[in-house]
């Protein structure tokens, strides 16, 4: 065993023997990374990269071509699942999973609460013992939303042995990996992710549970061209990451399509310390109503620098992606721009903790879940939620596949059957469509006497990306 095995395996035993649920170091050739300790397990280095085989269709975990028959006699329970089944990261006792997050740089704001919401449901299933008698175990690594960094932590993690890659809050790093072969040589399945680029919805090997970017954009211009009869559109957009790209892109054919017409177009740095030059000649534009929607996709922090310097708003719509669904984002709106952000609408493709919604039972586990982990966690936070939402995926489909648990059944559950939970509208993939979630909803912001109030539910209903999906 290499050096970097036996600090990783003494302390995983270390920390059971103290019996520690918390964070810890834990080498890793790319920089430090840190594992959630969770009820201990044997987390000893395996085999290397996984080798699974294709699946096929199929309503429940049979034999088929390309995945072996199940071994006769198991059970779902502790010492009578079979022990280890031969695929990376699965014994007797444990099924190890990493993931990539942020905890600093731009996208911060918006993507550090994710590993509460991941932390969360492994918590609540390790207490009542984990899949079928094996515990899970979470080794997370901070890159920083750089995809070179991210990229080489998941390769890091791929030869590791871990069984999987769970949500992956951190998109950046993840789509160089799908790009670049990674993901589909290693056969790691990557599930629950948050869908900011095209390139999740690419790969048989990832399940995304969020709408993708395009499709939320496509759905913003429908909406403002259908239901608030806009023909003048403006949009701006991070112009340094993909996301904003893509997004961006979809927006514009969206709106052509419809007969509308692009008014101003203005692609951000989110680098740049401020946006007077850029919001002066978008004021030129759009100022005095001339442009009756303006679409925000941009970072936080970014839209927070722009309307800092108070830009001209839609004349009927003012709308922003899910990347603004943050009671941080809100606050920070109002502290810059004030009564200018009253109405301003976010679109997201899950439903929040909010009005009637957060009496759903499944809403409010989730509440009830992150609160536990981190209390006073902003439960709006639509990318939290959708973590939250992607590592229960990725739970449900581990007790579908039950006891002789290899990718290859995983993926085969994954493809074939349909997962409900309040959180979202009904997801199901095939292996050769990867858009599970194509719908978003919207919700507007609540300001009144200098301070926001919360968010109002715009009573949009489900609305379906008109192209169908990423």
């Amino acid at each position: 065993m290499s050096k970097t095995g036996r600090q990783f395996a003494l302390l995983a035993v270390v920390s059971a023997l103290l019996g520690f649920v918390g964070y810890g170091p834990v080498a890793n050739r790319q920089g430090p990374a840190t594992t959630i300790q969770v009820e201990g397990g044997d987390v000893a280095k395996g085999r290397g990269p996984g080798k699974a085989g294709p699946s096929a269709d199929g309503p429940t975990v049979v034999a088929t071509e390309g995945v072996a028959p199940s071994r006769p006699g198991l059970e779902c329970a502790a010492g009578r699942n079979g022990g280890p089944t031969g695929d990376p990261g699965v014994s007797a006792t444990e099924i190890k999973l990493a993931a990539t997050v942020v905890t600093d740089g731009p996208a911060k704001s918006l993507l550090e609460p994710s590993t509460a919401g991941m932390k969360a449901v492994i918590d609540r299933v390790n207490a009542k013992g984990g899949i079928c008698g094996r515990r899970l175990s979470l080794t997370v690594a901070n890159d920083s939303f750089d995809a070179a960094k991210g990229q080489q932590y998941i390769r890091n993690f791929i030869a590791e042995d871990y069984f999987a890659l769970a949500v992956v809050p951190s998109s950046e790093g993840l789509s160089a990996a799908i790009s670049s072969g990674d993901i589909d040589r290693a056969g790691i399945p990557v599930v629950g992710t948050n869908g900011m680029r095209i390139e999740q919805y690419q790969s048989p090997w990832v399940w995304p549970v969020a709408t993708a970017t395009v499709s939320t954009m496509r759905v913003m211009a429908t909406s403002g061209a259908r239901e608030r009869n806009a023909k003048t559109f403006a949009i701006v957009w991070d112009g340094k990451y993909k996301f904003g790209v893509e997004g961006a892109t979809a927006f514009k054919k969206q709106v052509e399509a419809f007969g509308g017409r692009i008014v101003a177009d203005v692609r951000l740095d989110p680098e740049q310390p401020s946006y007077s030059t850029e919001v002066a000649a978008f004021n030129e534009k759009c100022g005095g109503g001339k442009c009756d929607m303006v679409a925000l996709l941009l970072l936080p922090d970014t839209a927070t620098k722009w309307m800092e310097k108070k830009p001209a708003m839609g004349k009927r719509y003012t709308a922003g992606a899910q990347t603004l669904f943050t009671d941080e984002f809100a606050n920070s709106c109002v502290r810059s721009a004030l009564e200018r952000c009253h109405g301003m609408a976010v679109w997201t493709g899950y439903l929040p903790p909010i009005g009637r919604y957060a009496g759903l039972p499944d809403i409010e586990r989730y509440v009830d879940d992150v609160s536990t982990v981190r209390p006073g966690i902003d439960v709006r936070n639509q990318f939290l939620e959708g973590a939250y939402l992607g590592m229960e995926l990725l739970m449900d489909a581990l007790r579908r596949v039950g006891p002789d648990l290899t990718r290859a059944r995983l993926k085969q559950v994954l493809d074939s059957a349909t997962f409900r939970y309040d959180l979202t509208s009904p997801l199901s993939w095939t292996p050769a469509r990867r858009s599970a979630n194509i719908r978003a909803r919207s919700f507007a912001m609540v300001v009144s006497n200098g301070g926001f109030r919360g968010w109002g539910d715009e009573n949009s209903g489900w609305v379906a990306d008109p192209a169908g999906g990423a």
